[in-house]
């Protein structure tokens, strides 16, 4: 294994909050410039949960809550978008298919189950653009999953 290689797997949680910076200005940007955006924050959150541990996990959902809510007490959509990622993590193990569809199937059901809870309004309202939504972040996942898989590997089929 080369010098690079091994620097890469030794930090593993500053690869993972560097991705996710990136999918924050990514989400942010697409949204300032569609008016919507995939779900590219709660999808890299829920992909991270088939390599991170809990406490690795904890810290980046954190930060996650420290980007996107700015006020003192958290809201009912802030606490689903932190424990979505727990629960990818507590239920990857039981999807049955290869990793990276686990890992595309763990982060469009947590976006789905984020709306579903926090803004059903969203889908009944728009249902073309909720399925877009959730089609761009499969694409997304699938991708990022293969990138992040060729420098670590998963415990998953």
């Amino acid at each position: 294994m080369s010098p690079t290689m091994l620097k890469i797997q030794n930090n593993k949680f500053a690869v993972f909050l560097f991705v996710f910076i990136i999918a924050s200005f990514a989400q942010l940007s697409l949204k300032a410039a569609f008016g919507w955006s995939p779900e590219l924050i709660l999808a890299t959150l829920a992909l991270s949960a088939f390599y991170l541990s809990v406490l690795e996990m904890a810290a980046l959902c954190a930060f996650g809550i420290l980007i996107l809510n700015w006020r003192p007490l958290p809201g009912w959509e802030i606490l689903l978008f932190f424990l979505l990622p727990f629960m990818v993590m507590s239920v990857k193990n039981i999807f049955p298919w290869r990793g990276m569809i686990n890992g595309a199937l763990g982060a469009v059901l947590s976006v789905a189950v984020f709306y579903a809870l926090s803004d059903w309004g969203a889908i009944i309202s728009s249902p073309a653009v909720f399925a877009e939504i959730l089609a761009m972040t499969a694409i997304f996942s699938a991708a990022l999953f293969q990138i992040l898989n060729y420098f670590y590997k998963t415990h998953t089929v």
